[in-house]
């Protein structure tokens, strides 16, 4: 937690193989402007308990735990990569004001979901065939290794930025949330690809659904898929971001459009 606490706060959810720590520009921008932050670390990483078998349906139970313990009464939840189900799964909460998805995961398992692949690509493919790393290297890599540890999954801001000052966040959040073991991320793999149990077009609170126009790893799909299926959503594209870039150098717009959604 970063910021003064108050009654109305800024829940984040990281992506998957790191920790909240992986949300450090947006608690950076949250702090600048007084706003507390809460970030939400999913179990099995970091030290969290692991729950076996969570789902995007029941992630909010981790918020709530939050909620009641520092007594909150208002908040935007705020998803980047894998945390964007969890902040979409928020949103069952009648204390949630909306919600923001930063290169978001979206439920692949519609019927309609190869549709959106084919229509909406990256802007820039990768043009070799992007290899995934293991495990082991994600939790071993400093931040001199990010660009060859993830090599075409990257776009060419995704590269600047890691290759910057800012990848110690990255290489630390993910030494940090993946210290204990495995069984966040493949908890985390295994949720994201099944059903979500939620269903989008009943979800009513705004929702801004930030998606860069190059994301090599969720892909512009994604942020497409979410803005047409939401209740209530709008899709803010980011040209010429990447997956990682587009929460460095968006974060400010995107604090701004949470303390907006926090304050209707």
């Amino acid at each position: 937690m970063e910021g003064e606490l108050h009654s109305k706060v800024l829940i984040l959810h990281h992506g998957a193989f790191g920790s909240s720590e992986n949300m450090a520009p947006i608690f950076r921008e949250a702090a600048s402007r007084g706003l507390c932050a809460i970030g939400i670390t999913r179990p099995g990483y970091a030290s969290s308990t692991r729950r076996e078998g969570r789902r995007a349906v029941n992630y909010f139970l981790e918020t709530q735990a939050a909620l009641n313990h520092f007594n909150i009464t208002e908040f935007v939840s705020l998803g980047w990569s894998s945390g964007s189900p969890a902040a979409i799964s928020d949103t069952q909460d009648a204390r949630c004001k909306g919600a923001v998805t930063i290169s978001g995961d979206a439920p692949r398992d519609s019927a309609d979901w190869d549709s959106y692949i084919e229509k909406y690509p990256p802007q820039n493919p990768a043009t070799e065939e992007p290899a995934f790393p293991s495990f082991d290297e994600i939790r071993t890599t400093g931040p001199e290794g990010l660009v060859k540890l993830f090599n075409h999954l990257l776009s060419q801001k995704d590269v600047e930025i890691c290759q910057s000052k800012l990848g110690e966040d990255l290489s630390h959040a993910s030494q940090h949330g993946m210290s204990s073991g495995d069984f966040g991320a493949l908890d985390d793999l295994e949720s994201d690809g099944a059903p979500w149990g939620i269903d989008l077009s009943q979800v009513m609170q705004p929702v801004a659904v930030f998606q860069g126009d190059e994301d090599r790893m969720c892909v512009p799909a994604h942020g497409y898929f979410l803005a047409e299926n939401l209740g209530n959503a709008e899709l803010i594209l980011a040209p010429g971001e990447g997956h990682i870039s587009l929460m460095y150098n968006r974060a400010a717009q995107i604090v701004d459009t949470a303390i907006e959604l926090l304050n209707r």
